[in-house]
């Protein structure tokens, strides 16, 4: 079934960014991961928490197939770049 995750992110290292968009992509590929919608400026239209500089929407073949991806060793270095480039949080949905 598929699998949807809701990834927030608040740029503070644009560079490691770059960086990271560059490798992102073979690692969601691996993975069957697919961006539905990038926003780099979200609207907000309730609440008034924290907005995020950018959200994604990202499918997944499966739960599973996002637990992987999220833990898989071999793209523990595009994850770290993630990481390093800001805060970044992810809800699976």
């Amino acid at each position: 079934m598929t699998a949807y995750a809701v990834v927030t992110l608040n740029v503070t290292n644009p560079d490691m960014m770059a960086r990271y968009r560059e490798a992102a992509g073979p690692a969601m590929e691996k993975h069957g991961v697919t961006a539905l919608h990038v926003s780099p400026a979200p609207k907000q239209i309730e609440g008034d928490g924290p907005v995020p500089q950018i959200i994604v929407l990202l499918t997944f073949p499966s739960c599973e197939a996002a637990e992987a991806w999220n833990t898989d060793p071999e793209i523990a270095d595009v994850r770290a770049m993630r990481q390093n480039a800001g805060e970044s949080n992810i809800f699976l949905l």
